[in-house]
């Protein structure tokens, strides 16, 4: 799906999408991980499940700004034993467009925000209230500060922490961006949850290894293997 920027105003334009939409079941689909993935059928569909996409976009002088959540599942291979399991995905992203040869000629440090669940990351976005909430307890002006920033984005943005990307064509690619997106929050190595011995709940693998303690190497003369050397006798 394609937005043209003169459809798009100061005022929010908001999509909602979810796993009725073919789209958006064709962009997740493609990323599932499968062991046929080289050679899928002629008649293979992405497995329905459920999903709710959404977009907002908006004008800001020459910056279009694409603001969106994610929530769906998708089919990955464990990288110890390539079982297939179910990967969570929960994100907010925000990103920004533009045709402006400034911002060409000037390119940013820093990436596209993407927030993305996971139970390593004491960042954990909440779906249910629609707000980034920081789970330190010890700083609640943070808390507060993290939670307005999403639910404002645009007006708590600051040019210096986001790339802008230029683009050739004046359209923001629905498709392309939420393609970009989940991309950026999979994982290297998928692999399932583990339990309190580091056993992979899905296989019983254990995704820590512990290698044994290394010896010294002693460092030795290379004349020493010369010792044992026995010269032979002449033979006349």
């Amino acid at each position: 799906m394609k937005v043209y920027f003169h459809e798009i105003k100061d005022q929010d334009l908001e999509f909602q999408f979810d796993e009725t939409t073919p789209w958006v079941m064709d962009v997740i689909g493609a990323l599932d991980e499968r062991m046929d993935n080289i050679q899928r059928p002629p008649n293979w569909k992405p497995r329905s499940r459920a999903t709710e996409v959404s977009f907002t976009l908006r004008r800001v002088e020459d910056l279009i700004h694409v603001t969106g959540k994610v929530k769906t599942q998708l089919n990955l291979l464990c990288s110890l034993c390539a079982d297939g399991f179910q990967f969570p995905v929960q994100m907010h992203f925000h990103v920004l467009l533009t045709q402006s040869a400034i911002y060409a000629e000037a390119p940013r440090e820093t990436s596209h925000k993407t927030v993305h669940d996971s139970t390593d990351d004491p960042d954990i976005w909440d779906a249910d209230d629609d707000s980034y909430l920081d789970l330190d307890e010890d700083d609640d002006d943070d808390d507060e500060e993290s939670a307005e920033a999403v639910k404002a984005p645009v007006a708590n943005f600051n040019s210096s922490d986001f790339e802008v990307t230029v683009v050739t064509e004046p359209l923001a690619d629905l498709k392309e961006i939420l393609n970009e997106q989940i991309v950026l929050v999979l994982p290297m190595q998928p692999k399932p949850e583990k339990d309190e011995k580091d056993d992979c709940l899905k296989c019983g693998r254990k995704q820590v290894v512990t290698l044994p303690p290394q010896k010294e190497l002693l460092k030795e003369s290379p004349f020493n293997v010369l010792k044992n050397f026995k010269k032979k006798p002449d033979q006349t």
